[in-house]
């Protein structure tokens, strides 16, 4: 049977919302059927167990940045504010997907001690078991250890290269380990048909969209959402400081990058998939960008995408966004803007209603946290006739949390 060893090493990480955190490192071991394992963990929890809500976010930790949901996409702020417990644990050898290259101790994947390879995937000396991921989710449910304290529910989350492998792990076994699934900007897999409500939330940007993910009244446990003019990585500005693209590879001036940040809604749609497993509240339709009878994105005048989720600077027409644009060293994943509106000063109450129209439709809609709503509403008047993307351009919006 699989084990969640005691510690090697505890660090407080802060209070938040008045409960006090603490990241735990140590070691996974057990077998699965491509034989043992031995791997490092990372478990942030309540310092007093009893504070948590009792449910676990398992994420598989992405190839070049590690715990990215817990870092950034949903972030300390959200994730601990809320009280959830985080897990992630290493299940390959490609790079941080080890999760801590020296841990300590001899690191093992299917039975055999590994060599910790570069951050380039399918290379011949890759060594993957996506089981370790399932026994520790099963772990986390069946057998906590008492600085986890009680968990009665486990979800798989994660993006891009994680995202792609907590929907892969959906497939054969995820179903049964997970009460919630949510895969984030990864690459398409077809539905899967399971007895039973199994939920699973899948969600895409503009820069990841493909023509086949559309509502399906055959699988009532999937939910698919599109971020209309969204950028494979937000920026977020706190995003954009965070990923460096590497030694010397500087992030791109804020002007040339997008405002599109689809962070706040994501969390608003991770609370809708938390609500769903535990009250059993149905979260928003199925939102998807809309597609042609070619399969193409339908455009508007400005070259926007139509349909999806929304962002109330794209309702409001005050740009051209673009979801992914060609400029060397990796940047085009944050995507761009092009031709911003500029706004007399006649012009700026009007423009404001409707931005804080869309706004509010978006919260109605739950697609937006009251909170999120706000914080969009006071950056949209930071600096009248700025419109919200002008703001953003001037570098007048705060470091996301």
């Amino acid at each position: 049977m699989s084990s969640i060893k005691a510690p090697t090493r505890s660090e407080k990480i802060g209070t938040f919302n008045g409960i006090a955190y603490v990241r735990h490192h140590g070691q996974f071991v057990g077998q699965t059927e491509g034989g043992r394992f031995a791997v490092p963990y990372q478990i942030t929890a309540p310092a007093n167990p009893a504070e948590g809500n009792q449910t676990g976010v398992l994420e598989p930790p992405h190839f070049t940045s590690g715990p990215i949901a817990r870092d950034v996409f949903l972030g300390p702020q959200f994730l601990f504010g809320k009280a959830y417990v985080h897990c992630s644990v290493g299940f390959s050898n490609v790079f941080k997907r080890i999760l801590n290259p020296n841990p300590g101790f001899t690191l093992i994947i299917k039975g055999k001690p590994i060599t910790v390879l570069p951050p380039i995937l399918d290379q011949p000396q890759e060594v993957t078991d996506y089981n370790i991921l399932r026994q520790c989710a099963l772990a986390l449910k069946q057998d906590p250890p008492p600085f986890v304290g009680r968990i009665k529910r486990i979800c798989g989350i994660g993006f891009s290269d994680s995202g792609e492998i907590v929907h892969e792990v959906y497939k054969p076994f995820g179903h049964k380990v997970f009460d919630l699934t949510f895969a984030g900007t990864a690459p398409y897999l077809a539905p899967v048909k399971l007895s039973g409500q199994h939920p699973i939330i899948v969600f895409n940007t503009e820069a990841d969209f493909d023509a086949r993910v559309v509502a399906n009244p055959a699988f009532p446990q999937y939910r698919f959402y599109t971020m209309a003019a969204g950028a494979h990585i937000p920026d977020a500005v706190l995003t954009r400081l965070v990923f460096t693209g590497g030694p010397g590879i500087p992030a791109p001036a804020i002007a040339g990058t997008s405002p599109m940040n689809w962070l706040p809604m994501l969390r608003a749609l991770f609370a809708a998939g938390d609500q769903w497993i535990r009250e059993g509240k149905q979260p928003p339709a199925s939102a998807t960008l809309k597609i042609n009878a070619q399969g193409q994105i339908v455009r508007d005048a400005r070259l926007n995408a139509l349909g999806g989720i929304r962002h109330p600077a794209l309702e409001t027409g005050e740009a051209r966004f673009i979801a992914s644009i060609v400029r060397g060293n990796g940047w085009e994943a944050f995507g761009a803007y092009g031709d911003p509106k500029r706004l007399k000063a006649s012009e700026f109450p009007q423009y404001f209603s409707s931005f804080k129209k869309a706004t509010e439709a978006l919260v109605a809609a739950r697609f937006l946290l009251p909170a999120g709503g706000d914080r969009l509403i006071r950056e949209a008047q930071l600096q009248p006739p700025n419109t919200y993307t002008l703001n953003y351009m001037e570098g007048l919006l705060l470091p996301d949390d």
